[in-house]
């Protein structure tokens, strides 16, 4: 009987514990969050986009309410907001179909800063995790007051944009660029047929594409100085058998074993080099007999007058011999040269066509003053 006494004492003192430690728990203060049940609940709110180097960030909002229901919580418990302060629901997620659009551009490892700003308090809020692209992520935020005013704050090195969660009204700053990028720039074109070679001697296994050029506030890891912005472009070649002739009845194949890249616009040199880590920056490709390199050349360009060019590519290839016929005599190993404008604005046909018709117009005028 005593055993049953202290048994039942012993249970009283533990439900005891735990009934405080549970109300301990429920206890709320401004700047907590409590996260909501349903992934995307509050997606039926405004939605607003804002883009950062790192990605398009989806935000929706609704009003701020006092009490969210059981079936409105991660935990299924009614959560009420402390004596003088609101809930502010937040669903948030990135676009995943600009999941890294930028990455090979923008090279950094940084993270936004999140705040949510209302009348009279700041309380930092955990920013979404890239690797959580597709999962929309669902929160209410505890805040002090009634929130009326409410403002998220995002700071990406040190550029801050602003949300307001009540009008939906975004102000960019400076990254207002960022929202100008289209998925067309970030599409490759080919520049294989260019006059890389003398098609009259070399018959070589080489393709060539482009990525932009890209006008964009943030790359390589830095805001634009003031007053300019960076020109981005992506550079991919691949080079595979190279032959050559000299059309009397002599000539060779040739493996390539390094190459080196020289790009320019107005004769400058890029501000900065982005190598890529993948096998389509290697030469020769582990196990082929390909050449393969891929670099984005970043310029730093005015800000009123960002369409620079045309970009200027030279390549040095260093060749070893596979196998020659006739009486060929060159080297062994060697070096050969491959050079192009490229015309990152304008086809290079239409610019001809301009020229023709400003010629033609020339020549109308002075015929008119002859006259």
């Amino acid at each position: 009987m005593q055993a049953r006494v202290v048994l039942g004492t012993a249970l009283l003192v533990l439900l005891s514990s735990l009934t405080a430690c549970s109300e301990e728990k429920a206890e709320l203060s401004a700047g907590d969050i409590v996260r909501a049940r349903q992934d995307d609940q509050f997606e039926s709110g405004r939605r607003t986009t804002i883009t950062m180097p790192v990605g398009r960030l989806l935000v929706w909002t609704e009003d701020p309410v006092e009490s969210a229901g059981a079936d409105e919580t991660r935990t299924r418990q009614t959560v009420d907001a402390p004596a003088g302060a609101v809930l502010v629901p937040i669903t948030w997620q990135y676009d995943p179909w600009a999941s890294n659009r930028l990455d090979g551009i923008v090279d950094t490892s940084d993270t936004p800063r999140i705040n949510l700003v209302t009348e009279t308090e700041s309380y930092r809020v955990p920013p979404p995790e890239r690797d959580a692209e597709g999962n929309a992520e669902s929160f209410y935020v505890v805040a002090d007051g009634d929130a009326e005013e409410r403002t998220l704050e995002i700071e990406f090195d040190g550029v801050t944009q602003t949300l307001d969660l009540a009008s939906g009204e975004r102000d960019e700053g400076i990254a207002a660029a960022l929202y100008d990028i289209e998925d067309d720039q970030l599409k490759k074109t080919s520049c294989t047929d260019e006059k890389w070679f003398d098609p009259r001697y070399v018959s070589a296994d080489f393709t060539c594409n482009t990525v932009g050029p890209v006008i964009t506030p943030y790359a390589a890891g830095e805001w634009a100085p003031e007053g300019s912005v960076w020109l981005a472009v992506t550079l991919t070649t691949r080079m595979g058998v190279y032959a050559e002739t000299d059309l009397l009845g002599s000539g060779a194949r040739y493996f390539s074993r390094g190459v080196k890249v020289t790009a320019e616009i107005d004769r400058e040199k890029a501000d900065y080099t982005l190598v890529s880590q993948s096998d389509l920056n290697q030469c020769p490709v582990p196990g082929t007999n390909t050449c393969a390199e891929s670099t984005t050349y970043v310029f730093e360009v005015p800000e009123e007058d960002p369409e620079q060019g045309p970009f200027v590519v030279e390549l040095t290839y260093k060749q070893v011999e596979q196998v020659s016929y006739g009486q060929w005599d060159e080297p062994r190993k060697r070096k050969v040269v491959g050079k192009e404008k490229l015309y990152l604005w304008k086809d290079p046909k239409d610019k001809k066509r301009k020229k023709n018709r400003d010629d033609e117009s020339e020549e109308t005028s002075e015929e008119l003053t002859e006259e």
